[in-house]
């Protein structure tokens, strides 16, 4: 796997991080400490990183127990403005440190959203994925809204031009329980073949999104 230090498009360190929940393959794992740990030599590093790969800084807490990096993950929450984008990385931080506290605020961003672009919808999913099922009431409020713009972007797939934002939203989905994998798989499998050809030994974000949720839902069904 070649993946250079470089400045990171959105999602290269979530994509690499998703590779290896999948694979195990231990290059990805030292893709995303390896820049974090990079970025520790710069003022200011949580600016640094497409908002979308913020979770990286939870990834290499838990990977190291450094207590630098949950030294940022405070600063993360202490600099940044709430916007959808974020919410992935705030749910991560309410869910772990703050009891929950904010989620009738995590959900209103949302909520009071009157249409979605296909990053959003990743947001929502990503969102979903970080908040405690133990709120059930946040959680089931995301839940049926992320089913209701997803159902309603499926049917320009697969001529979208958002095809690998709905194509990785509806493959996580039915990784973690949102969506029926009978009804659903079959539409993420859809687009992971659109990008099956590619090179996909590089660290290309969105485009490794999808192929671990692929890998993931492969090995669910043996």
């Amino acid at each position: 796997m070649e993946c250079r230090y470089e400045t990171l498009k959105p999602y290269q360190l979530v994509g690499a991080m998703q590779m290896y929940e999948a694979t195990k393959e231990v290059a990805y794992q030292e893709f995303v400490l390896n820049h974090i740990a990079g970025l520790k030599t710069l003022e200011g590093t949580a600016g640094i990183l497409p908002m979308q790969d913020y979770l990286a800084y939870f990834f290499a807490y838990g990977q190291t127990d450094n207590e630098e990096y949950r030294q940022e993950i405070d600063s993360a929450m202490d600099l940044n403005e709430w916007t959808l984008d974020f919410m992935p990385f705030v749910t991560a931080y309410e869910t772990s440190y703050n009891s929950k506290e904010h989620y009738n605020e995590i959900a209103a961003m949302f909520r009071n959203k009157e249409s979605f672009t296909g990053t959003e919808l990743v947001a929502l999913i990503e969102t979903i994925n970080q908040m405690s099922e133990e709120i059930y009431e946040y959680y089931r409020e995301l839940r049926d809204l992320f089913k209701v713009i997803v159902k309603e972007k499926m049917k320009n797939l697969p001529d979208s031009p958002e095809i690998l934002e709905i194509g990785y939203s509806i493959l996580k989905a039915c990784n973690i329980g949102v969506l029926q994998k009978e009804r659903y798989s079959n539409f993420g499998e859809l687009v992971w073949k659109t990008i099956a050809g590619n090179n996909n030994n590089t660290c290309v974000g969105l485009e490794s999104m999808i192929n671990a949720q692929y890998t993931i839902l492969r090995k669910q069904e043996v």
